[in-house]
This record gives C-alpha cells, structure tokens and sequence, in this order.
C-alpha cells in the first residue's frame, strides 16, 4: 500500500457503507458463541424465525475476543476504521436508520464519529439517513444530520459545507429534501448533499437543483458494474455534479432468498475498472459489513471461524483503491493467487430449506476462480476431483476459472516446470446433492495466499 498521506490527500475518496447493526461484536460473548453463531447463522436462531429460509444469515464478522472493556463498542469500531484505511478506505458512509442515533449519546453514530477521530482525523463519516427506514419523518432526519455535524469526523469540503447522502433518497419528493435542507440551513448547517438513489438516472433532473452530486447503490454483477463507467462523465457534463460511483462484491440475501450473479470475483473487478476508466469522483463500497446482503467487503467468516475464508474482497479493495485514489496502477512486487468460489452449486439440493433461492438479476455461472497477481509469467493449476487444469498465464491480473465441482480446489503457481507454491482453498465443494446440512448457501468465499503462506486476518 502507499503511504496513507498519499490516499487521504487524493482529491478523490473511497467511501464504504457501514451497517451498523452488524459491528463485530454485537454481545461481547466468545465468538464460537456469540449472538451471531447463536441467532443468525443457526436455522433455529432467534427462535426460528428464519428456518424456511435455512437461517438469517450466512456470514459474518471475523471473531473478536472478550472485551473487558466498559468501552468495547468504540474500541471494535476503532479496530474496523484502522482495518479500512490499511485497504485504502478514507471514510464510512453511515447508514443511520433510527432517531436515536441523533438523541442517545452512546448511539452507534456517536460512537463512530467518536472512534474515526480517534484513530486518524484524516478518516471522516458521511452521515447516511436511511429513508427506507425513516420515511417521511423529516424530524427525524433533521436531527440526525444536525447531531453529525457537531463532530469534528464528520466529512466536510473545503468551503465547509456538511457531506450528507441518503440510502434511497427517492422515496422523499424533492420539495421533501429541500424543506430539510432549508431547517439545517436556519440551524446554520450548510450541506453538500449527495443522495444515493436506486438508479440515479431516473431522479438526476429533480434533484440537481439542491444537490452537490449523485450517487447510486449499483449491482453485483458483471454487465451492471461494466454498464455505469460512462455515469460519471454525463454527471460531470449534463450536471456540473460530482459521481458516487457504486463499487459491490456480490449480493445474497438468505433472508429474502435472492441473488445476483456476481460472476466470482468479475462484478467487484469491473465496478473497480469502471470507476477508474470513468474517472469518478467518489467511491461508495457496497457495503463494509452488511450481512444480510452477503456484500460485506470487511474480513468474514462463517460459524466456523475460519479467518482464512472471507480475506479475497477485503485486500482486492487495497490495490484498486491505490489505483483509484493515486491515479497510479500499483507495481505487482510479490505473487498474489487469489481464489472465489461457491461452496455448492446455485441448482443444488436443499432439503432442509423451504424457501428456495432465486435469481433477481444476472445467468447463474458455477465455476471455481483463480484470480493471479503476477510478477512475471507462469502457469496457474487447479486441481480438484482428481485433474488439474492449466493455464498459461502472463505477468500482471489474470483470471483464470474452471467449472465448480465436488471437492477442495488446490492452487498451484508454477514457473519453468517447478511449484512456485500451492494452497488449498478455504471450503469444501459439495456437489448436486448439496451441503450436509440440507440449507444452501450461495455466498461466494474468497481468500488469497503468496508465497510466504495463506491470509489469514
């Protein structure tokens, strides 16, 4: 990674949405048994409210040990902000989804404004009110934005004015925001408002009178992510605005039992592409740590605990952000295989599971990735059910798949005939007749290793 100065005096910035009512603790209990292997990862969690669709989650944070801190709050999300910046992150969007974020003084708001500043000041929250939660209650909203911009971390630009956005900020008529905008303006709180729509096309000619600029939630797959990289430049030109450009690992909602067709690592790949080539101003990760759409780029692991099986998104972030923010694409000094894969193909079995996942957006591929980080040529193997297949590969990013099958996938650098080195990926591969535990699970892990050994965070 470069030197953090170099990131965080880019004019460009690297935000990543933060769903707060996921922090990695949420208990202060022993990870193996804490709320979320209890509750969300088991299909009896929560007194199974969630066992038709086989459990309300399927990830979740790497664990942390006990705190015997009264503070332990603050100090996780401590460990979270120095986590994002080691990736090249240079600020949360917070998603606020209650009043009480602005009332309550040990809210999860003000514990994040007050853990940014105290790991770096560089590090700033962009206050997100969450209008698919909140409503019309423009109260409500008020008072979060106002209770923000009290805190020295909370983002600001050169002129001073506040940075707010808004998840789904469409669901409110412009008239709506303007009358907010005019309350924060009487309270002396200047604004450079940034809504978030669901589509920003469709809203763009409502809301650039009183908009600074637009940014848009995106989606986890290949065609969309590719679609948007010409978005920042009819922003740019038709508006005069600045572009949130959405960058999203993938999208899996066991609680809704949808998903989109991610295409192993090649949505995350393209978003990163398309924000670069596109030059856009901004970056929004979709998301930090939201579980419930599997799209946490934040190190993550399932009730195992492994720490070796949810590392892939998270340091992919730190090469593309280098390159995003510095404008430079990052020398490849070391060999890097990265690998994302499904642990069950999407037509497998699940016979413990009532709700049946379906396909929103995207074709269903099955197949077993090898993304290789490359300081010169070399041959890249998969070996599983017994045959490796090949590819010669040439220095730089290549991506190399093969169709998913039962088993554990090994990968193999090899150079001039000889093993450079080799790792087995982090899950077992189960076939047609689905896991063991009859549910599905369609998150697509991920983990890197070098040569020096495997990821582990």
């Amino acid at each position: 990674m470069p030197l953090t100065n170099a990131l965080f005096d880019s004019p460009k910035r690297v935000f990543a949405h933060y769903f707060n009512p996921y922090p990695l603790s949420i208990d202060n209990a022993p990870p193996a048994n804490d709320y979320y292997n209890r509750n969300y990862l088991s299909k009896t969690g929560e007194s199974s409210k969630w066992a038709a669709q086989g459990g309300f989650l399927r990830q979740r944070p790497a664990g942390v040990a006990v705190s015997t801190s009264a503070n332990w709050q603050q100090l996780h999300m401590e460990q979270e902000i120095s986590a994002a910046i080691g990736r090249g992150i240079t600020g949360f969007t917070f998603d606020s989804l209650t009043a009480t974020d602005a009332t309550d003084s040990n809210s999860a708001m003000h514990l994040m404004l007050a853990a940014a500043h105290a790991v770096d000041s560089r590090f700033k929250i962009v206050v997100m009110p969450d209008i698919t939660a909140l409503g019309s209650d423009s109260n409500a909203v008020v008072e979060i934005i106002a209770a923000a911009a009290a805190s020295p971390s909370a983002y600001r630009l050169a002129d001073g004015r506040l940075v707010v956005t808004a998840f789904d900020a469409g669901l409110n008529s412009p008239a709506w925001w303007q009358s907010v905008i005019s309350r924060l303006t009487a309270q002396g709180i200047h604004i450079a408002f940034v809504p978030t729509f669901l589509g920003w096309s469709a809203s763009a000619d409502a809301f650039a009178a009183f908009s600074y600029g637009f940014g848009d939630w995106g989606s986890a797959t290949v065609g969309g992510s590719s679609a948007q990289q010409g978005d920042p430049e009819i922003v740019h030109k038709t508006y005069g605005k600045i572009f949130m450009m959405p960058v999203d690992p993938q999208q899996y909602r066991p609680k809704d039992s949808v998903y989109w067709e991610a295409g192993n690592s090649g949505a995350f790949r393209d978003a990163w592409n398309s924000s670069i080539q596109g030059d856009a101003d901004w970056i929004q990760l979709v998301t930090w740590n939201d579980f419930t759409e599997t799209s946490a780029i934040s190190p993550t692991t399932d009730a195992t605990l492994q720490r070796t099986i949810g590392t892939g998104f998270f340091n992919l972030t730190g090469y593309y952000a280098a390159w995003f923010l510095t404008g430079q694409q990052p020398q490849i000094t070391h060999d890097v295989l990265y690998y994302f894969y499904r642990r069950e193909p999407t037509t497998a079995a699940s016979p413990a599971q009532t709700d049946k996942v379906t396909l929103v957006n995207g074709a269903a591929q099955n197949n077993i990735e090898l993304l290789a980080f490359l300081t010169s040529p070399g041959v890249l193997k998969i070996t599983i059910g017994g045959k490796t297949y090949t590819q010669n590969a040439a220095a730089g990013i290549v991506s190399f798949k093969v169709p998913s099958q039962a088993g554990t996938p090994l990968f193999t650098l090899s150079r001039g005939g000889v093993d450079v080195f080799s790792f087995n990926g982090g899950v077992q591969i189960y076939g047609s007749a689905g896991l063991p535990t009859g549910l599905q699970d369609l998150t697509y892990w991920n983990g890197s290793a070098s040569k020096s050994g495997i990821c582990s965070l």
